[in-house]
């Protein structure tokens, strides 16, 4: 029977993110099998933390997307590590959604995203005024990424959030994680049984191999390792700068980051510092591109940091990158790790290891053939496995009626 859905979420295009790509995949999915979805979201703001130019000055925003109704409210933009005004961004925004997902025509579930957790709170108080049930969607343990990241160092400010963690898992119909890892730590507080999966995927129609493709960013002879994302903290830079540094001497390897970031002021000044003209800033794309400047690059680069909480992550960006034939050169460990090594379709080296990085870089620009057939076993991969519309009809099947 179908079923009405309200997601509500701070993050949807026209931002262009992990969640934000994830989520407006998962409505249209939902759509496409017969569901109502109607989202709430925030004015578009990231990842800069200001508000783009067209929707400036507004408290509400109607509108139409790709057959999704939108409904976005205002929102007190804030990025980077003042805790303060991040939390004023998140209050903001929870505050200002409650009228907006209490106007919206009942639901059947409220399908709420975090981080940020505290817009789980307008999720609970939602669902209690209009007496149905509501789905947290973890894509991140929050606060222990926070704790881990040291954007928050507050110890109360992280007894709070573990407190508001474990109420809002009790309070749930269901959770959703986006991990094995995430899903195995949720359960263990509150049993295996209200915990459901939603892995990262792909459209693999818009993502897919593309030949004599190249970008003004890459020239006829150069060999391009990209990166192609949010600039952000979680991923382990100093790693790239050093392994474009061991290369200095190979001027045909690049190093092509694509995105923005609170990370990226500091980035682009340590490579004017170090001389190193073999990484290239370019900035954010809009997602119909991508396919294009994967087709560009002989390989996808992903530095994680170290540390347990990101053994249980699956980076989305790996999966548009193994659609279109593109093999990932992992610098991390844990579940990425072991997808990629079970499924010959990367390369991995210890997190933070400059000097591994520039090996596995300089081994596939030596080895163009073994590169390709990496990427064609990716392409295999997300084909069997991780196409939303495999992904969201798993999830479905699992949702109870």
């Amino acid at each position: 029977m179908p079923k009405r859905f309200l997601i509500l979420t701070q993050h949807f295009p026209p931002e262009v993110g992990a969640a934000q790509i994830r989520l407006h995949a998962f409505g249209k999915q939902l759509q496409a099998r017969g569901h109502e979805v109607r989202v709430v979201t925030a004015m578009p703001n990231y990842p800069r933390g200001e508000v783009f130019p067209e929707y400036r000055g507004k408290r509400v925003v109607r509108e139409v997307l790709d057959g999704l109704h939108v409904t976005r409210t205002w929102i007190r933009p804030a990025t980077g590590r003042n805790v303060v005004k991040r939390l004023l961004g998140y209050w903001s925004f929870a505050i200002s959604s409650v009228p907006a997902c209490l106007r919206e025509p009942k639901p059947d579930f409220i399908f709420v995203e975090s981080p940020p957790l505290f817009l789980g709170c307008t999720a609970y108080v939602c669902s209690r005024l209009r007496r149905v049930p509501f789905i947290l969607n973890v894509s991140d343990l929050w606060p222990a990424s926070a704790r881990e990241l040291g954007i928050v160092r507050s110890k109360s400010l992280l007894w709070l959030g573990e407190r508001l963690e474990r109420f809002l898992y009790r309070t749930a119909y269901r959770i959703t994680a986006q991990t094995d890892g995430i899903r195995a730590h949720i359960a263990s507080m509150v049993g295996p049984g209200k915990v459901m999966t939603l892995y990262n995927g792909v459209d693999t129609s818009d993502f897919k191999p593309r030949n004599n493709t190249r970008p003004a960013w890459v020239s006829p002879h150069e060999q391009a390792f990209l990166y192609a994302g949010t600039l952000g903290y979680a991923h382990f830079w100093d790693a790239v700068l050093e392994a474009a540094e061991l290369l200095r001497a190979r001027p045909q390897i690049v190093f092509l980051l694509v995105g923005d970031g609170p990370e990226k002021a500091r980035l682009v000044e340590a490579a004017r510092l170090r001389n190193l003209k073999n990484i290239r800033f370019v900035e954010r794309r809009p997602v119909t591109e991508m396919p294009a400047l994967f087709a560009a690059c002989l390989a996808t680069v992903v530095p994680l940091r170290k540390g347990e909480l990101f053994k249980s992550t699956r980076p989305s960006k790996i999966f548009p990158a193994l659609a279109c034939e593109s093999p990932v050169i992992f610098s991390g460990e844990g579940e990425t790790a072991q997808l990629l090594l079970q499924n010959r379709c990367g390369i991995v080296v210890p997190p933070e290891d400059g000097p591994g990085l520039a090996e596995a870089v300089a081994h596939l620009a030596d080895h163009p053939e073994e590169a390709r057939e990496l990427g064609r076993r990716g392409r295999a991969l997300v084909e069997r496995e991780y196409g939303w519309d495999t992904l969201v009809g798993a999830w479905l099947h699992e949702l109870p009626a």
